[in-house]
């Protein structure tokens, strides 16, 4: 065979190798391409499902605690409204209405003498105190509704000086009042309150304790009363009272045996007499009750005839020092024929659920 003829055969014999290994390879590329595409189209479904699968493992596997606290507050609203001629006889008939509703409904009652000898007849003449949210009430240690992530009880012009402060004594009640100017009284908003603002009206001492705690009755305890900045006086957060459930704010502080006094306390009881009235040292209001910012909640009524049940009440977490000797001398500031006859006995809770703020 010409030598030209075999290398011709030869040649296309390689050629034929190189073509079958190229395809091999390119069909090799062609399979790993698509393997690898496969791959990528599984994980982008997988993608998805490994996400869920951690969120749902964050979500539901380490649990976060929500407690969420509810409480019918009424916000003070004021409207101007802006009437056009064709609505007015409507607005106006309204307003009528009301007004004649306002007058069956709110009717202030008239306080009668009463005395705490006789509060198993306070229900006959004044019908708010057989209802079902009275105060003072038995607090229990458990269960309480805690409430996280709440706004800071807030305490404005609580180190400003009064104009006057008088301690009053009318045989029932010892009760602080102070006069500030308009701009500086003393306020509440906040916490358990919400944005509604409450301004400083009196404060009370109470020997031994009205509120209780796990059954427990404490040597002293102090009421701070406020009312809603929306009402000038006592009488028509009174009056108010059908139509708001908390036209009152309430602050109570218990004392417990220590080896000092709180300074407020001290200085209350040094100028206690049974005089209707005595005048005492200019001090903030914040000397006689310390901002707090741990404290129980529920909705009660005022502890003393009408008993209207329209009364936030906080009551301080933490109980505040007296000693013994200071209570001994509180004696003779308190006209009682015994320990606890100045007192309102314990109200049924009912339904009522007590929150914890902290």
């Amino acid at each position: 065979m010409p030598l030209k003829k075999l290398i011709v055969i030869y040649g296309c014999f390689i050629f034929t190798i190189y073509i079958n290994a190229h395809g091999d390879q390119v069909r090799d590329q062609e399979k790993t391409t698509k393997r690898l595409n496969t791959l990528f189209d599984d994980a982008d479904d997988i993608q998805p499902q490994l996400d869920n699968e951690a969120r749902d493992k964050y979500m539901f596997a380490k649990p976060k605690t929500v407690f969420v606290f509810r409480l019918p507050t009424q916000y003070p609203i004021v409207t101007i409204p802006i009437l056009r001629k064709s609505r007015q006889s409507t607005y106006f008939a309204k307003r009528k209405k009301l007004k004649k509703t306002k007058k069956l409904n709110t009717k202030a009652p008239e306080l009668k003498e009463w005395t705490y000898k006789d509060q198993h007849d306070w229900p006959r003449r004044y019908p708010d105190c057989g209802g079902r949210s009275q105060s003072p009430v038995n607090l229990p240690y458990t269960p309480l509704v805690k409430a996280k992530e709440s706004r800071q009880l807030m305490f404005l012009n609580y180190d400003v000086l009064p104009k006057k402060l008088m301690l009053c004594n009318d045989g029932k009640r010892i009760a602080l009042y102070g006069e500030w100017k308009p701009i500086n009284q003393p306020l509440i908003y906040g916490g358990a309150a919400h944005s509604r603002r409450y301004l400083f009206h009196s404060l009370t001492l109470h020997r031994p304790s009205e509120h209780r705690i796990g059954g427990l009755q404490f040597p002293m305890e102090t009421q701070v009363l406020f009312i809603s900045a929306e009402y000038k006086s006592f009488a028509e957060a009174i009056k108010a009272s059908l139509k708001d459930a908390q036209a009152f704010l309430g602050i109570v502080n218990i004392y417990k045996y220590d080896n000092h006094t709180q300074q407020g306390l001290e200085e209350l009881l040094k100028a206690g007499t049974k005089r209707f009235n005595t005048s005492m040292s200019l001090l903030p209001l914040g000397f006689f009750t310390p901002p707090l910012q741990q404290y129980a909640c529920y909705q009660g009524s005022l502890t003393f005839p009408p008993c209207t049940e329209s009364v936030l009440w906080l009551i301080r977490a933490k109980a505040l020092p007296i000693t013994r000797k200071a209570m001994d001398a509180a004696s003779s500031i308190f006209e009682e024929d015994h320990v606890g006859s100045c007192l309102r006995e314990p109200q049924p809770l009912n339904d009522r659920r007590v929150y914890y703020f902290h």
